[in-house]
């Protein structure tokens, strides 16, 4: 039997094939879409400027072949066909659900804890699945984004309090990062408290294509810029397995709930993290997802009430790079988190599935004065394994105190108060 690998491999190589067809001269749709992510202004206090991080991702509905004829090619376990016909009415999915991944209930999303399989209720949505495959529309369906044509050197600009700001091109893949200087006046009459009574703050920027070729301008996508105190509390948190149920420990069900699965959340850690946030409390999501599901991210913490933040993905590339551990990626977002806001204190989540332990060890040796607690979420599910956890985070938190790390499987187990964190 051909293994799941195989498939994936499969499924990149026809992804290739499916890429190569795009030029700088095929014909687009109208529009570009932009993905701008929320970012972190930084304040210089030798110049009194915030360097502002425009980071957004640009991409064009492709008007050529149609994806579909590549479905056969993925993973099965992706895109496999129902085996039985389903009511019209229960395979229809509105768009906002196909973006976002949908709430999962007991009767459409139920997962085998044993061998990541989903119930036969999951296959009624392989219809819906293609469809969002297929539109090309202004909210394309979660795989779909991965399918989509990326323009080569297109310029956009960035609109902050009325001013335009020309940014550089847009990389091959469609990537635009570029620092804007501010002046601390202007900033500051552009912000808003986070929360009544807080000192962190944020402001809200626009962007949109720059073409002077185009009559009508391409409509403008709104982004978040947070500027926060120099001193506060912030939560550094990661995604899969430890908010949002991944399975990163299996690779056939990390690609089953990263590209097709609707997200599941961790039980409790919504509450957890809102009881934090009552007490002005800041996030900053770190993951070693890929920037393409940001969109479908969002809407999870929308849908779970989970605190909004700075958000930090990784960019997709089609190769098995993304499969590898996130430990050099993570460490360096964490630490420009922690230099850009160095008297901040720093509450770190994770889970046991990969490498958190690890970094947030390594992190807290380098940064010792700002890491308040590390938090770890326990995914292990065997009894047997317990003596070799046990040994691991011994070993793994050595150098950090006892009372500055927790390892928990229930949310409800970790501390709320957020001054006996801190202290």
């Amino acid at each position: 039997m051909t293994s799941y690998f195989k498939k994936y491999v499969t499924a990149l190589a026809s992804a290739k094939d499916y890429v190569a067809q795009w030029s700088s001269d095929h014909v687009y749709a109208d529009e570009a879409l932009i993905v701008p992510f929320p970012t972190l202004a930084i304040f210089d206090p030798t110049k009194h400027v915030w360097s502002v991080n425009i980071k957004a991702w640009l991409y064009l509905p492709f008007e050529g072949k149609k994806l579909k004829s590549y479905l056969p090619s993925l993973p099965s376990f992706i895109t496999r066909k129902p085996n039985e016909t389903t009511n019209e009415d229960t395979t229809k999915i509105d768009a906002d659900d196909k973006l976002c991944a949908s709430v999962p209930t007991e009767e459409n999303n139920k997962i085998d804890e044993q061998n990541g399989e989903t119930s036969d209720d999951d296959d009624m949505y392989e219809d819906a699945l293609e469809d969002a495959l297929n539109e090309q529309t202004e909210n394309p369906g979660r795989l779909g984004l991965f399918f989509v044509g990326n323009s080569v050197k297109i310029v956009t600009k960035s609109i902050i309090n009325g001013v335009e700001h020309l940014l550089q091109p847009s990389d091959e893949s469609g990537f635009i990062e570029q620092q804007l200087d501010l002046p601390d006046k202007e900033i500051s009459s552009l912000c808003t408290q986070i929360q009544p009574g807080c000192d962190d703050k944020k402001f809200e920027y626009e962007i949109q294509v720059n073409d002077s070729k185009i009559e009508n301008q391409s409509k403008p996508f709104k982004c978040i810029i947070y500027v926060l105190a120099p001193h506060g509390v912030s939560v550094i948190s990661d995604i899969d397995d430890t908010i949002k149920i991944t399975k990163v420990l299996s690779k056939r069900s990390l690609l089953k709930h990263t590209f097709y699965s609707y997200f599941k959340p961790v039980d409790g850690m919504s509450e957890l993290y809102r009881k934090w946030s009552e007490q002005k409390c800041q996030f900053h999501y770190v993951s070693a997802s890929p920037w393409q599901l940001y969109p479908a991210l969002r809407c999870f913490l929308e849908k779970y009430k989970y605190p909004m933040g700075t958000m930090n993905l990784r960019k997709f590339t089609w190769s098995l790079k993304f499969l590898k551990p996130p430990d050099t990626y993570k460490n360096e977002i964490i630490t420009q988190i922690i230099n850009a806001y160095p008297l901040r204190k720093y509450i770190c989540v994770g889970d046991s599935g990969e490498l958190d332990p690890e970094i947030y060890s390594k992190l807290y040796e380098t940064f010792p004065d700002n890491i308040a607690h590390i938090f770890i979420r326990d995914i292990c599910s065997d009894p047997e394994c317990l003596p070799a956890c046990h040994e691991r985070y011994v070993k793994v938190f050595e150098n950090v105190p006892k009372e500055r790390w927790t390892v928990f499987k229930d949310p409800s187990q970790a501390e709320t108060n957020i001054n006996k964190l801190i202290v």
